[in-house]
């Protein structure tokens, strides 16, 4: 890459554990546990110390994101806008359930989703390509509205792996093979040159201080 050429960078992070625990949350909107809120100091004062400085921060509305969203954005003042278009997925009647008690309760629901997440949705939520089609909406539009900015992008899960088929054309049954644990973090750059289609790399994937 050139000097003419320029980027636009994004940290995806995922929210810290909740209080909820090992189970199953969408459109559920549990807060923070204080192991969270741990996770997520860490992770970004790691960031910080490293000369990382953001220009905005974008949340999904929900409270494992928002609430830490807000509370960083406020001491690093910078901006903190919640986008509802980057809410994770609903699971239907899978929400606030363990991934033993689905499988116990739909017997081979779970792994077929999982390596066939585009067809009919078994927990009755979100249809799984029109989850997709909002991420990927949603991604595109940060990316042309904050053209040459540093973001922060507090997430779920979910919206990370969807993020990821999105910009690298990525098959939806192989996004379950990427790690995202809590508080993971992960930078895509998008590189801006006139008369061409951004491009997109993965800068890091799942460098964590846990």
């Amino acid at each position: 890459m050139n000097n003419d050429i320029n980027r636009t960078e994004v940290d995806l992070l995922r929210h810290g554990e909740h209080v909820l625990g090992d189970v199953i949350c969408g459109v559920t909107d549990p807060k923070l546990s204080e192991t969270g809120w741990e996770q997520m100091h860490n992770q970004c004062a790691r960031l910080v110390k490293q000369g990382v400085q953001w220009d905005v921060c974008i949340t999904s509305p929900r409270k494992r994101c928002a609430e830490f969203a807000e509370h960083l954005s406020q001491r690093l003042a910078i901006d903190c806008v919640i986008e509802d278009g980057f809410s994770e997925v609903d699971f239907g009647q899978w929400e606030g359930r363990s991934y033993n008690e689905i499988a116990n309760t739909y017997p081979g629901q779970w792994q077929s989703w999982l390596e066939q997440p585009t067809k009919p949705a078994p927990h009755g939520g979100d249809q799984y390509g029109e989850f997709l089609d909002r991420i990927h909406q949603s991604w595109f539009a940060l990316i042309n509205r904050c053209k040459d900015k540093r973001i922060l992008l507090v997430i779920h899960g979910g919206v990370a792996r969807a993020i990821f088929a999105s910009v690298f054309d990525l098959n939806p049954g192989t996004l379950f093979r990427f790690s995202v644990p809590h508080a993971c973090h992960s930078r895509i750059i998008a590189y801006h040159q006139a008369n061409a289609e951004n491009w997109f790399q993965l800068d890091s994937h799942n460098s964590s201080c846990a």
